[in-house]
């Protein structure tokens, strides 16, 4: 599902809202601020990465449709930079992508890891920013 089909129970509007709520959620705001300190530690960046190649995504039928994203968000973020590739714009695709790397592997997030369901709030983080920030003209 991307970001811009909702689901056959929801409005868009219905998506979009629960989209905000998320983004704007502590728990992804906890995630964020963690990213930002993933982004110039590259100890704790590689602990990040290798948490998300154990999480088997492609074992959760809500998570399986991104699991090709997400090994290419892994793979992105595990390169080498590229001298000169700095921007600003870069930087927060960057960072949004570690954010959402984070909540992934976050099991106590909006909706409990542990619960029935527990993955839907996880599936909607990782197709809105991921589908945003992995743009194959640019990594």
């Amino acid at each position: 599902m991307s970001p811009s089909t909702p689901a056959p129970s929801e409005s868009a509007p219905a998506r979009t809202e629960a989209v905000r709520r998320l983004l704007n959620s502590e728990h992804f705001a906890r995630s964020r601020r963690f990213a930002d300190r993933l982004d110039t530690d590259p100890v704790l960046l590689e602990e990040l990465l290798d948490l998300v190649r154990v999480r088997r995504v492609e074992n959760d039928p809500r998570l399986a449709p991104l699991a090709g994203r997400i090994a290419r968000a892994v793979d992105w973020l595990s390169g080498p930079a590229r001298v000169g590739d700095d921007s600003a714009a870069l930087t927060a695709r960057r960072r949004m992508t570690l954010a959402a790397l984070c909540y992934l592997v976050e099991f106590d997030d909006v909706i409990p890891d542990g619960v029935l369901g527990g993955t839907v709030d996880d599936h909607i983080v990782l197709d809105v920013i991921l589908g945003q920030a992995l743009d194959p003209d640019e990594i």
